[in-house]
Parts: C-alpha cells; structure tokens; sequence
C-alpha cells in the first residue's frame, strides 16, 4: 500500500510560477527533503566514489547510471506514466532527477507528485529519460528504496514551476545553459580527456547554478581517466576562462599545482563568485576549464639562506636559498627580493617560506560537500557581500589560488609575496636570516 499525491492537488499547479514567488532560505533549512534521488551520469571509479560519498553524509539520495544506452533511443512521448527527467545538467556530466508524468494538457507536463526542492520559479531541463529497469525493495530499506535505473536524455522543454504537490514543465523551448568544457592532458603519457556538458543557469532567480558542482565532476572525472592512479606525488596547472557578455575579456586565471587539491577549490570559489554577483548583469557565455598534470614532482627543503648583510631600503637584494633534495644532494636557488623603502633602519628579519599544497582526497570530499549541502546544487545570492561591479568581481576571480613557490617578507610568519616559482619542484621548510637595514642614498 502506498500514499500518492491526489491528481486534484497536481494539476492545480500552474506551469508558470507566480512572479512573486519567492526563494525562502530559512524554510528550505528547516524542511525535510522529499526522498527524491539525483542521478547522475558520466562518472565513475574514485570521483562517483567522492561523489557517493559527500551526498551521503549530506544525506542528499544520488543514484548513479551508465552514461545512456547502447546507441540512441528516440525521442519520448511524455505520456501519464512515462519517465521524465528535470535535469541540472546534460551532456558528459548529467545531473537530473527522474520521476514519472501524470498529467499532460497540450504542451504543459505535470510530473513526480511531489516537489523538487519546492522552491517555486524554475529554469531547469524538463527532459524525457531512457529506464534501463525498475530496482524493486519489497524491504523498504532506509536509503535503499524502489527505484527507476534510468538516464536523463532528450532535452524537450522547459521545467517553469517546482511545487510542494508536482514539478511543472512546458514542451517546447529548452531553458537558458551555459556550454562547460573541461579538458585534463597527463603531459607524462600524453593521455587527454575532454568533458562537454550544458549547465542551467538560474541566477535571475536567486537559485545560481549547478556550474560549480558539474565543473568539479566533470575535473575529477577527466583526471581519473587520464591518469588512471591515484600516484602519492602529483602536479600540475590550471587554466579558467569565463566568458560573459558584458566584458571582452574573459574572467579567470591561470595557476600552478601541487597537488590535486588546490584546482578543485579555487574552480569551486571561481564559479561560486561568479553566481553570486548581484551588483548589475552578468551573463556567462561559456566556462572552460584546462588543465595539464604531470608525476614528476620533486620536493625539496629550506636549509637556509644567504643575503648580503646592509641592504638599503627601497632597493631589491640577491637571496641565495639553500636547499637539500628529498632523498638526494643539496643545491641553491637565487632570487631577488624588495626591501621596502618603508622599513625602519636598523636590524630586520628576512623570513623565508615555501608554500605548496599536497594530495588530498579529504580535501576534494571537502569541496563536494560544500556545493552539494547548497540545496542540492542550487547556488544562492551573496547577501550583498562580493564584488560590486565586473572588474572588482575579475579582479576577485585572478587572485584564486595560493602560488606555489618560496615566499620572502620581512612581515611576520613568514607572509610577503611569491618570489621565486619553482615548477616541478615543492619546497617546504622555512629560514630566517637578519640584515641591517639602512637608509637609501640621499635619504634625509
């Protein structure tokens, strides 16, 4: 026996919200999520293990299907009782959660019996979907109930309306999506990987965008497949483009890696700045994402340095940095540092740090976390907080990431600026050296 949504309370909802509907963060908060599972497709091995894992202990339902069936089906008729999908995403990296019709009036579906995430207004895909089989559980099983295998597939409408009693959607014009491209090449083997997905975007509805989760995925994925390992020592550098219709140039930035950690986070804080900008119109056109990874890290350690004992203010000083190789011999690096013309005269400390990030699968569950526990995907305004206009927000976006490399200041602990990059190469430890600092020529 089983309690169903009567129809009455279904096609009572209209396919266009009200305008004046809402998003209310507090309410969804506090609400209990109908046990509605989010397929995804696309994935496998450790990123769907990552995946599996950070829904669960955000208790978000996910399913995972093979990425479609074996050649192409047609195009479904959305009939009472036929598999539909409301999709995030589509593409390499599907994101959608499939539920039943059980109504249609001409162009307009009424679907599921329940809500989505009940937040009113949409723009989602309202997709038809390909039921390999139905999974029964007689045990009803906590976390483990009835459900359709199936995939998201053609891309047949819109999904307008996500009510407490049905999710409500229009055949015809697809919503607006923004074209992902991710691409990771392992420059050891010479392997490449290239994922193309199409993200809705929702940001002029308060609901920001699936963009970041699917972006993380679609990374996680290329580089399980190009690299096939999960090696101890990892490197690599990222480039990220974001193209929008009111600047030339697109938003972004380019970094080196230690690690696989860092790119996930700073692709994560990218595109979440990017949703969240509320100080004008902002319209992605296009985010792309390349990526290049390599195993030949070596790591080295701060044993100490040399620097000429006056130096003047204002001026920039030879440091010759001493370091010994991880299982090998010693050798130097030399660079120059700024003595700032505003230091004191008299005995100062040159502190010396290398700063590197490392291989951290906590750290990449970490991440998924935070996008998914933001209902499911949906981003969310800034509260006012954020950059306040295009350049202050590209500005934001080129200062992601912490580079990689030694970093020398006579500030404490060790914070001044990135002063020697060192590809290839993480260096770890830190030195102190003391100079005396004196006025420059012509100083009063």
């Amino acid at each position: 026996m089983g309690l169903a949504t009567p129809i009455e309370s279904i096609i009572g909802q209209k396919a266009k919200a009200p305008r004046g509907a809402r998003r209310a963060p507090r309410l969804l908060r506090g609400a209990r999520s109908i046990a509605t599972p989010l397929t995804v497709t696309g994935l496998s091995g450790a990123p769907l293990a990552r995946l599996r894992s950070a829904a669960r202990r955000t208790r978000t339902p996910l399913l995972a299907a093979p990425a479609g069936p074996f050649g192409d089906f047609a195009v479904q008729r959305l009939v009472p009782g036929a598999a539909v999908s409301t999709g995030l995403s589509g593409g390499d990296v599907a994101l959608g959660a499939i539920g039943t019709v059980a109504y249609r009036n001409g162009r307009s579906i009424w679907a599921f019996g329940h809500a989505l995430d009940g937040v009113g207004r949409r723009s989602l895909l309202l997709q038809d979907a390909y039921v390999y089989t139905v999974i029964g559980n007689p045990l009803a099983i906590e976390g483990a109930s009835s459900y359709k295998l199936a995939v998201p597939g053609h891309t047949v409408g819109t999904l307008s309306n996500d009510t407490f009693d049905a999710v409500v959607g229009r055949l015809g014009s697809p919503p607006r999506t923004v074209p992902l491209t991710v691409s990771v090449r392992d420059t050891d083997t010479g392997r490449s990987r290239t994922l193309r997905s199409q993200v809705t975007d929702e940001r002029s509805l308060d609901l920001g965008s699936a963009a970041g989760l699917v972006a993380d995925l679609s990374l996680s994925q290329a580089i399980s497949e190009v690299v096939q390992a999960a090696p101890p020592t990892l490197a690599g550098s990222m480039c990220l483009s974001v193209r929008v219709r009111e600047r030339k140039r697109p938003l972004g930035f380019c970094q080196d890696y230690f690690g696989i950690d860092g790119p996930f986070e700073d692709l994560a804080s990218a595109l979440s700045l990017v949703d969240g900008y509320e100080f004008g119109k902002l319209t992605p056109v296009s985010i792309e994402a390349r990526m290049r990874v390599n195993r030949g890290l070596r790591r080295a350690y701060i044993t100490g340095a040399r620097v000429p004992r006056r130096v003047r203010s204002g001026t920039r000083v030879p440091v010759r940095l001493l370091l010994r190789e991880s299982r090998g011999g010693t050798f130097s690096r030399t660079f120059l540092a700024k003595v700032p013309e505003s230091l004191k005269p008299g005995r100062q400390i040159l502190r010396l740090r290398g700063v590197g990030s490392g291989f951290s699968e906590e750290s990449l569950d970490e991440v998924l976390e935070l996008i998914i526990e933001g209902d499911g995907g949906l981003g969310g305004g800034s509260e006012g907080r954020g950059p306040r206009s295009i350049p202050a927000l590209a500005a934001a976006v080129a200062r992601l990431g912490n580079p990689e490399g030694v970093r020398a200041g006579f500030a404490g602990r060790g914070k001044g600026p990135v002063v020697l990059r060192t590809p290839r190469l993480l260096i770890r430890g830190q030195a102190k050296v003391a100079v005396r600092v004196v006025k420059p020529r012509g100083g009063g």
